[in-house]
């Protein structure tokens, strides 16, 4: 068995004033079920001590102060001399002191020393795995993220999390056990979005890639009355089952058709729908889901139809 790829290229931040973090990437290209990193950091720990520090400060004094005044004329006398005018005036003079103020500081708590395991079920993965992970540990704060080929989506089946601590060092061992699904069908059926939008006689029908079925998709509707003036009523939402669609799949294109009446629906003169159409998979444990499309949305209007492609993940 091919031994795993693991990137030795790591990064290592330290500082006075935070936590260290550290990066470790591994590469996984689908021969190995197993990888293992190992990490050191340094948590710190913030003290707020008072401290005397060089500062300039002003001693408040009174000076008398003289100046000539200019000659003083008048129409009759003449001009005479216009004598010395005194006054006392308030000066601020500066000098050299200490001052007391408390700051910050941060402080050496304890070591970390964190071990992170990889196990990936590989199962079902194919030749076109090249999956980076990176593992980026900040004090004792592990968080994971991955560059994909975006041929599969990785799944975050569990993480598992033990510590331990003796002396000066907090030990963190880490376990992340990741399953990879095939996007290929996904990527298939969304990739060009949902298309074709129309309405006639009560038939609402829709285009998506080749391939959609209601078992590995989910076909959610939403239909609003459409008001000029006020908020638009909702008179229907629901996820569509099969027997309530109709598909009909070509090579490259998979043409979906609804019967909004059999479904109940008192069709208004103006309504506003809203389609959305999800790959079947838990999205919140989706380690790459922003660099995949399993999902789209799109929003229409029968008589002015544009539609407003979401490519995002909730």
């Amino acid at each position: 068995m091919k031994n795993l790829a693991v990137l030795l290229c790591f990064l290592f931040v330290g500082s006075a004033m935070a936590d260290t973090t550290e990066l470790r990437r591994v590469l996984f290209d689908g021969s190995d079920d197993m990888a293992e990193v190992n990490m050191t950091t340094e948590k710190t720990r913030t003290e707020y001590r008072t401290v005397r520090v060089p500062s300039t400060c002003y001693r408040q004094v009174i000076r008398r102060e003289c100046h000539n005044r200019g000659p003083i004329c008048t129409p009759n006398n003449g001009c005479r001399p216009g004598g010395v005018v005194c006054r006392d005036v308030i000066r601020h003079i500066p000098y050299s002191c200490m001052r007391t103020e408390t700051r910050a500081v941060q402080v050496h708590d304890y070591f970390v020393e964190t071990t992170v395991k990889f196990q990936f079920n590989n199962r079902d993965v194919d030749t076109d795995a090249y999956e980076n992970f990176q593992v980026k540990v900040t004090g004792e704060v592990a968080k994971l993220s991955v560059n994909s080929s975006k041929n599969y989506a990785i799944v975050l089946d569990k993480e598992l999390r033990r510590e331990s601590q003796s002396g000066g060092v907090k030990y963190v061992d880490l376990t992340y056990k990741v399953n990879f699904i095939s996007a290929s069908k996904a990527n298939s059926v969304l990739k060009d979005g949902i298309r074709n939008v129309k309405l006639r006689s009560g038939i609402l029908s829709f285009t998506l890639g080749a391939g959609f079925n209601l078992e590995d998709f989910s076909q959610q509707i939403r239909i609003f009355q459409n008001r000029r003036i006020g908020r638009d009523t909702l008179i229907l939402d629901k996820y569509l089952s099969s027997n309530e669609t109709n598909v009909q799949t070509t090579s490259n294109a998979s043409n979906i058709s609804i019967n909004l009446n059999d479904l109940g629906v008192n069709i208004p003169s103006k309504l506003r729908v809203i389609l959305d159409t999800k790959f079947d998979i838990d999205t919140n444990n989706v380690i790459n889901r922003d660099e995949l499309k399993l999902e789209r949305e799109a929003y229409c209007l029968p008589f002015f139809w544009f539609t407003l492609e979401r490519e995002s993940i909730k």
